[in-house]
């Protein structure tokens, strides 16, 4: 005779595997972390068509790119590298960013990017290098195709206090029976970022393959405007809010 399972809700892990879930429920800590992040200025209009309609939730003009290479010694996710690009925004006046394309090599934390706060993370192959005075990452997808190279000359010391930075992600939820997303939502989360060194100094940015696979140069260099080198610590807060719901 067939019996019913004992999988009970109240036994459901955070996220699938539910018997063994794939990452740990936030908050979730970095340490160490190494950023290098260069800003430039970008079409006004390139960057409308993909930011969101939402009320609240505006472009910052003049309108802002930065790309970012991160080095993840340790995380509770596990140690991995990291490339984003995001927009400069405001959601209800304060400050916020909007990441737009996303590239790692940690399945746990592209998983929790993309189920809990709506992160475009995708596979990706990032590599960090130092040849004298120069830091270069290197963002390839796949390993051979560069998408782009960031490079950035530490030159000064610059004093920064821990700040909180505000990730806004658009999450979408397929619908397996077809049609409009089950769920698609904005949701606002939150990074405590506490610098243990900083320095600016001259970026320069450049993109390889235009992939329609992966267009990040669909938001194209103006000038660029900003080059920094952060040694951080980084604790990404317990929740997010859902500050829009689509469906």
């Amino acid at each position: 005779m067939a019996k019913q399972g004992r999988l009970t809700r109240e036994k459901f892990g955070y996220t699938m595997p539910v018997d063994e879930p794939l990452y740990p429920k936030p908050p979730v800590y970095y340490r160490d972390m190494e950023t290098i992040t260069v800003a430039y200025e970008t079409d006004e209009n390139a960057a409308l068509d993909l930011l969101p309609e939402a009320a609240g939730f505006e472009l910052t003009l003049p309108a802002t790119v930065r790309i970012v290479i991160a080095k993840m010694p340790f995380t509770t996710f596990g140690a991995y590298e990291e490339a984003y690009q995001f927009l400069d925004c405001t959601w209800e006046g304060e400050p916020c960013i909007y990441p737009v394309r996303i590239l790692l090599n940690q399945e746990s934390a592209l998983a929790a990017g993309r189920e809990i706060w709506g992160n475009p993370k995708k596979f990706g192959h990032i590599e960090w290098q130092q040849e004298s005075e120069v830091m270069q990452g290197i963002v390839e997808r796949p390993k051979g195709s560069r998408i782009c190279t960031v490079q950035m000359k530490p030159e000064r010391p610059v004093d920064l206090e821990p700040y909180d930075m505000k990730p806004m992600g658009l999450r979408v939820i397929p619908n397996p029976e077809g049609g409009d997303p089950s769920l698609a939502d904005l949701v606002l989360n939150s990074c405590r970022v506490t610098p243990k060194q900083a320095w600016s100094g001259r970026g320069s940015i450049s993109f390889g393959v235009e992939s329609e696979l992966d267009p990040w140069h669909a938001l194209p260099i103006k000038r660029i405007t900003d080059a920094l080198y952060v040694r951080s610590d980084m604790d990404v807060a317990p929740t997010a809010k859902v500050v829009k719901r689509f469906f």
